[in-house]
């Protein structure tokens, strides 16, 4: 979460003047536009996963009054060659947030062209439509839309030349900072422990960023950028940093579910090294619950074959892990529209309160995965996308433990069975299975 004071914490949930954004322009530490931009509209996405590492994108349409804005040579005032934007959010009535540091990649000018009639004795417009002593003027409006992309995509723009390897006694941080030495600074916040990376550990040419988050993964960890261009390595499990209320912070939630990905058998194959490459098959199966293999959702594999499984052990063992882990990751999620978060990141952990059939609120914790921000200029409220376990969430909805249901390590559940609050929620948990 980005640096907030606690006034204008607390100014973001009460009545205040209009919040603003504010963006100025520069190059090599000097400023290249004396002002700040003049914002039209502004959009901002930011997403947070194992996979993600395309860092913050946000999009501007500022106002070029005078047209020197377009850019024409690539070292223009906002051109592609190394202009940064350092974006802070404004608290109406409050102090400011520092959103962050961003590289322009893109800039598109446009101009918009109106024309009025005038009175003018005397005058006659050539080979025109309007009568004598009347004159059309032109007044063009020059606009630029600029696309711009956190200092994680001028890292990446910086591929490793050769391969290369870790030196003795180096560590997962110190390799991600001196890969990234050249970029911006690195804070390691609290909650992450350090571990030694082997000096046979190989980071072929190509994105360095990639490398970085293999790094932070090994910590159990991720990267993202701060509101100072500084990148954090942050744990992935972190104390909810808000709590998103109905009827105060919360405006909308929904919710929506797909079949897609929803597995339940795992074949895992490979080669017996041990009996003249014979291949060799391990199974695992989901065998209670909505999503049992051959039961209402039917059977649904998921293959998987490696040089590496060399024995029928292997081949089984691995098919539980896949199993396992999918089950793991089953998840709820959930579209959240909440007041103006200028704080918030992609990666926090907050609470979700739903109001449910049942009339009442219950409580879920889960993980910020994306969010949208913009206006045309002012701030209007944020999206999220927030992931919730479905073992939490149906624990929270039903009293029941679902999860131990869909490993298989209870009988099934009928109707009969459930506690009382069940029976006040007659479609779950089968609305709520989805996956991450």
């Amino acid at each position: 979460m980005r640096l907030i004071d606690e006034q204008t914490l607390q100014a973001l949930e009460g009545s205040r003047p209009a919040d603003t954004v504010t963006a100025w322009a520069w190059r090599a530490g000097s400023l290249v536009v004396p002002e700040p931009l003049q914002i039209i509209d502004w959009s901002a996405q930011d997403a947070a996963g194992d996979s993600v590492n395309v860092g913050q994108q946000l999009s501007f349409t500022v106002a070029d009054p005078d047209g020197t804005l377009g850019a024409w040579r690539l070292d223009d005032p906002l051109g592609v060659a190394g202009t940064e934007l350092r974006v802070i959010y404004n608290v109406g009535g409050a102090g400011a947030v520092n959103y962050g540091k961003f590289r322009v990649t893109g800039n598109e000018p446009y101009e918009v062209t109106t024309s009025y009639v005038v009175d003018e004795y005397g005058y006659i417009e050539p080979d025109g439509d309007l009568p004598p002593h009347k004159r059309r003027k032109y007044v063009t409006k020059a606009y630029v839309k600029l696309d711009v992309v956190d200092l994680t995509g001028r890292a990446n723009l910086d591929k490793l030349e050769a391969p290369q390897s870790p030196g003795e006694g180096a560590t997962a941080i110190s390799e991600f900072r001196r890969l990234t030495q050249r970029h911006f600074p690195v804070v390691v916040d609290p909650g992450v422990v350090d571990a030694s990376v082997s000096t046979l550990l190989v980071f072929d040419k190509g994105e360095r960023m990639n490398h970085c988050q293999d790094l932070a993964s090994r910590l159990g960890a991720r990267y993202r950028m701060g509101g100072d261009g500084e990148c954090h390595i942050y744990p992935r499990n972190t104390d909810p940093v808000w709590t998103i209320e109905p009827g105060k912070s919360l405006v909308k939630v929904t919710r929506k579910q797909s079949s897609d990905g929803l597995y339940n058998r795992w074949v895992v194959e490979g080669k017996d090294a041990g009996n003249e490459g014979a291949p060799i098959r391990g199974v695992a199966s989901i065998t209670s619950g909505p999503l049992r293999y051959d039961g209402p959702h039917g059977r649904v594999q998921f293959f998987y074959s490696s040089e590496m499984i060399t024995n029928q052990a292997d081949a089984d063992n691995y098919a539980r892990k896949l199993r396992d882990e999918f089950l793991q990751s089953l998840a709820v999620e959930l579209s959240i529209e909440t007041i103006p978060w200028p704080q918030g990141q992609a990666g926090d952990r907050v609470v979700v309160g739903c109001p449910v059939a049942a009339g009442h609120v219950a409580y879920f914790t889960g993980e910020v995965t994306s969010i949208r921000r913009g206006g045309n200029p002012v701030p209007d409220g944020t999206s999220l996308k927030v992931q919730c376990s479905l073992a939490e969430v149906i624990e929270g909805l039903s009293r029941t433990d679902w999860a131990q249901h869909l490993t298989g390590e209870i009988p099934e559940l009928t109707w009969d069975r459930m506690p009382g609050t069940w029976g006040s929620l007659p479609d779950m948990p089968w609305n709520t299975i989805g996956r991450s």
